[in-house]
C-alpha cells in the first residue's frame, strides 16, 4: 500500500487541479464571440461588386397609416429599407462572387446605354453614377433634408397579388439605387389587405410626395386616386382599368380595350369579315366583347355573333358542347366550318383551354379560321395547345428588353416579367422629373420610357409598341406583318 499512495497522490493532485479550473472558468470567450456577432450586424450593410450601383445615394423607408376606425398612431421616421430578397444586403465580410470579364462588360455597357435614353432631352439629363461601386449604404443621410423630394409607393406586399408587388419593387429598388439621385427617398406602403379601409388623406400628409407610383389594383386605386386628385399629385399606376385613366394619371398596365383593339384590327386589316366571340359572362367578358363589337361594325358589310357563357354552362359539359354546336352551325354531314372566318376567344387560362379544344371537336381548324386572343394567350399551357397553333394575340414588344433582362438576371438571377420592365421605367422618369423644375406632363412631351418604349399622352392615356404574334409549333412565336402598333 506504501508503495502505491506517490501515484494516488499524483492521481488526487491532478484531479484537484481539473476541479479547481473548472470552477475558475468564466464567459469571457462566449461574450467576445456575440460581441463580434453584434459588430457584424451593425456594420453597413454592401452589395456584391457585380452591382454597378451607387448606393449611397437612396433614402428609403417603409411605413403604415392607421386605419380610419382605429387610434390613429404617428409614424416614426426610422428608416427600415428591406430587400425581399435579403441576400443582397448581408455584411459587409461577404465573400465576392466571380464575375466573368465578358459579363462585367455587357453589363457596364447596357448601364451606358440606359444613361444615354433616359430622356430625349440630353439638356435635362443629370445622372451622377459613372459605375463606381460603394460598398455602404447610409441609411440616416439625408433623412431630414429640407430639399428631400419623396415618392410614394402602393403596392400589395401581402395578400393574392403579393407576388407582382414584390416583383415591382424589386424593378423599382433597381432603377433608384442605380440612377437614383441624393435627395430622393421612397416611401413603401403595403396594400395587400383591400378589405381593410385606410386613411389615405393621412398617410398623404404625412409623407408630402411628388410623384405616386402604384397602386396595383383597381379596388386599391379607386380608394386612393379621390384623395391623388385633390393634391394634383402625378401617379404611374399599373391598373389596366383604362376608365379610370385620366389627367394626371397614366396606366401602366396592358388593359382588355388596348389587347382587343390590336387585335380586332389588325384581323379587320387581313379582310376578315365574319366574327365569333367567345368569352365568360362577367365584367371582363362584357368589357372584351363590346369592344370587338365596336370595331367590327365600324364596316357596314361585317358580320358577328356574341357568345357569353356563365359558370353553369361552362361546368355542365353536355350542355356546354350542345351551346358551341348551335353556335358554330356544325353540321355532321360536312366536315368544314364555314360561319366565321375568325372566332376571338377572351377569358382567363382554364377558359380558354375549355373551349379551344371544343372549337377543334366541331371542325374549327386554327390554321384556317383565324383564331383571336388577348395577352392571356402568352403563356406556355397555351401556346402549345394544339388547337391554337396559327393563333394570333396581342404582346407588348420592348425596345431594350434584352439589354434589362442581362441587369435582371444579373441582379435577382429569376425572370423579368411585363411589370418589372414597366416599374423599372417608372423609376427612372421618377426620379428625373424630380431632378428638373418642370411639370410632369411637360417633362413627359416627347418621352420614350427607356425599356419599354413607353409614350405619355396629357390625358393619362399611355401608347404601348403592341405588335401581333403568331402562335408557331412548339410555342415560338413570330411577328404579324402590318400589325405593329
Amino acid at each position: 500500500m506504501t508503495h502505491y499512495k506517490p501515484i494516488y497522490d499524483i492521481i488526487l493532485l491532478f484531479c484537484m487541479l481539473f476541479i479547481i479550473n473548472s470552477c475558475n472558468q468564466n464567459t469571457k470567450k462566449l461574450i467576445t464571440i456575440n460581441e463580434k456577432k453584434i459588430d457584424a450586424i451593425q456594420n453597413k450593410q454592401s452589395f456584391p461588386s457585380k452591382m454597378k450601383i451607387t448606393t449611397e445615394k437612396v433614402v428609403k423607408e417603409e411605413i403604415n397609416i392607421s386605419k380610419i376606425k382605429s387610434i390613429q398612431k404617428p409614424i416614426t421616421n426610422d428608416v427600415v429599407f428591406e430587400f425581399r430578397n435579403e441576400r443582397l444586403l448581408h455584411g459587409r465580410g461577404i465573400k465576392k462572387k466571380k464575375v466573368f470579364k465578358k459579363n462585367d462588360q455587357a453589363l457596364t455597357a447596357v448601364f451606358k446605354m440606359f444613361k444615354q435614353n433616359l430622356s430625349l432631352k440630353k439638356n435635362e439629363l443629370d445622372i451622377s453614377n459613372d459605375g463606381e461601386v460603394f460598398e455602404e449604404i447610409d441609411y440616416n443621410k439625408n433623412k431630414n433634408n429640407k430639399d428631400q423630394k419623396n415618392i410614394l409607393v402602393l403596392l400589395p406586399f401581402t395578400g393574392p397579388y403579393s407576388n407582382f408587388g414584390i416583383k415591382i419593387r424589386k424593378a423599382l429598388d433597381l432603377s433608384i439605387l442605380n440612377f437614383g439621385s441624393n435627395n430622393v427617398r421612397v416611401i413603401y406602403f403595403d396594400t395587400g389587405k383591400e378589405d381593410e379601409v385606410y386613411n389615405f388623406n393621412d398617410l398623404l400628409e404625412k409623407t408630402s410626395p411628388q410623384i405616386v407610383i402604384g397602386p396595383f389594383t383597381r379596388s386599391s386605386l379607386l380608394k386612393v386616386k379621390p384623395f391623388i386628385k385633390e393634391k394634383s399629385i402625378p401617379m404611374f399606376t399599373f391598373s389596366n382599368d383604362i376608365a379610370l385613366v385620366e389627367n394626371n394619371v397614366w396606366s401602366l398596365g396592358f388593359s382588355p380595350e388596348e389587347q382587343v383593339d390590336s387585335v380586332i384590327s389588325c384581323a379587320l386589316l387581313y379582310g376578315h369579315k365574319r366574327f365569333g366571340l367567345i368569352a365568360p359572362n362577367n365584367l371582363y367578358g362584357k368589357i372584351v366583347i363590346d369592344r370587338s363589337v365596336g370595331l367590327i361594325k365600324t364596316k357596314n358589310d361585317n358580320y358577328f355573333e356574341k357568345l357569353l357563357l356563365s359558370n353553369s354552362q361552362l361546368n355542365n359539359k353536355s350542355k356546354l358542347y350542345s351551346i358551341l354546336r348551335k353556335f358554330l352551325n356544325y353540321n355532321d354531314e360536312s366536315s368544314l366550318h364555314s360561319k366565321f372566318d375568325s372566332i376571338f376567344i377572351g377569358g382567363s387560362k382554364e377558359f380558354i383551354l375549355e373551349i379551344a379544344p371544343m372549337l377543334a371537336y366541331y371542325d374549327v381548324d386554327s390554321k384556317k379560321i383565324q383564331i383571336l386572343g388577348t395577352d392571356k394567350f402568352n403563356i406556355d399551357e397555351i401556346k402549345n395547345e394544339p388547337s391554337l397553333e396559327k393563333s394570333w394575340f396581342p404582346k407588348i414588344i420592348n425596345r431594350n428588353q434584352k439589354d434589362f433582362q442581362l441587369i435582371w438576371q444579373n441582379t435577382w438571377n429569376e425572370d423579368d416579367n411585363y411589370f418589372s420592365n414597366a416599374a423599372f421605367d417608372a423609376g427612372l422618369i421618377s426620379i428625373n422629373y424630380l431632378k428638373q423644375e418642370k411639370a410632369l406632363q411637360v417633362y413627359l412631351n416627347d418621352l420614350k420610357s427607356v425599356v419599354t418604349g413607353f409614350e405619355f399622352e396629357k390625358n393619362g392615356f399611355v401608347k404601348k409598341p403592341i405588335s401581333i404574334v403568331q402562335v408557331e409549333k412548339f410555342g415560338k412565336l413570330i411577328k404579324v406583318e402590318k400589325c405593329s402598333n
